[in-house]
């Protein structure tokens, strides 16, 4: 019996240690580590490529590099800034891929196809679309000396995680793109002087984008697409008198009825949140009627604003919230194509059961 499983166990080491031998290493030290890419459509409409990955130095130290190339491809790109590098760049800790907002207008699916083509990539890199170009917002001097690639991903998933954005990554993108009745959207950054800002979101037919969304109204959209239980959120009652609200959970239902063939939506977003700050005419304190009377106030904004943003995702035929994934799940007959012709017209309805808890002292 002691013979059979330690024969087992040396056959078992056998193929890990062999399997060990014929994985390739390489030298950190002799290798350049793709960080960053950003593509743009040029003038001529080629590609132009940045790439951004820190330079190691023998003393330890490490610089910011970028370059840029201009191709017909993805890899003819890469390929030309090869030429221009001591050792072989390689895309195995790529964080994030940026976008020129033209080149995301006529369409992105040869990108993310190419990328997720590439096996040493992680499907959970951050994608972005630029309001301008993604080589000069790459190129930005105030971030010569930190990784601006490593900067970008953590603040998207920053800004998705305790924020107002929609989390959103490759995989998330290539699931909306190829599920019927879904639609991909991505954050939208900004070049502001020499800072960086999230300014929106970028929302897609199929892979091309078709408009943004202000980022006044990324958190409804949020409310709309996700549950998420962290972030904060200002609303503006009246001229004045505003409340902070946070510690927000929220979870959206939906429910579809099917008539003849035609669809109503409504949309049931149950919500909690803790009074963070409140600037009116009276104090908060002590008064229930008061944070009564907010809650009722902050639902009909909430509902209002989400029927506008619908009406303009209906209005541009674009669908992030997937109410046709939702309907082909109901109804057995679903057709795209007439969903389509539908969509602009359809019923949807919003309602809100929102619960406010009023903690501490604030006026």
């Amino acid at each position: 019996m002691m013979k059979c499983l330690f024969l087992r166990i040396s056959i078992i080491l056998m193929f890990v240690l062999s399997g060990c031998k014929i994985v390739p290493t390489q030298n950190t030290n002799e290798i350049s580590i793709i960080q960053g890419v950003g593509f743009d459509l040029t003038s001529d409409k080629k590609l132009l490529g940045t790439i951004v990955y820190p330079e190691y130095k023998v003393d330890e130290t490490s610089t910011i590099e970028i370059l840029k190339a201009e191709g017909e491809t993805v890899q003819e790109t890469i390929d030309r800034s090869q030429n221009e590098v001591q050792y072989p760049l390689v895309s195995g800790q790529l964080r994030i891929a940026l976008f020129g907002q033209k080149l995301a207008e006529k369409g992105l699916f040869p990108f993310i196809d190419t990328i997720n083509r590439t096996p040493e990539i992680a499907n959970t890199i951050q994608l972005a679309i630029i309001e301008g170009e993604a080589s000069e917002l790459l190129s930005i001097k105030k971030y010569g000396k930190e990784n601006i690639a490593l900067y970008l991903s953590d603040m998207i998933i920053h800004n998705a995680k305790i924020g107002e954005l929609p989390t959103s990554d490759l995989s998330i993108f290539s699931y909306n793109y190829h599920n019927d009745g879904n639609d991909p959207y991505l954050p939208l950054l900004k070049k502001e002087k020499d800072k960086i800002k999230i300014n929106g979101v970028g929302l897609f037919k199929d892979d091309q984008l078709i408009t943004t969304l202000p980022i006044k109204d990324v958190f409804t959209l949020k409310m709309l697409v996700e549950r998420f239980k962290m972030g904060t959120h200002q609303y503006k009652i009246n001229e004045n008198e505003f409340v902070v609200i946070n510690n927000i959970k929220s979870t959206p239902h939906y429910k579809v009825k099917v008539n003849k063939g035609t669809p109503e939506f409504n949309i049931q977003i149950k919500m909690g949140a803790r009074v963070q700050e409140y600037r009116g005419n009276r104090p908060l304190t002590a008064n229930q009627n008061k944070v009564k009377e907010l809650q009722m106030q902050i639902t009909r904004k909430i509902e209002q604003d989400a029927a506008r943003i619908i009406k303009l995702l209906q209005n541009n035929g674009v669908d992030p919230i997937g109410l046709g994934s939702k309907y082909e799940a109901h109804y057995r007959d679903f057709d795209l194509k007439k969903w389509e012709e539908q969509y602009p017209d359809v019923k949807v309805k919003v309602n809100v059961d929102l619960e406010v808890i009023h903690t501490g002292v604030v006026e």
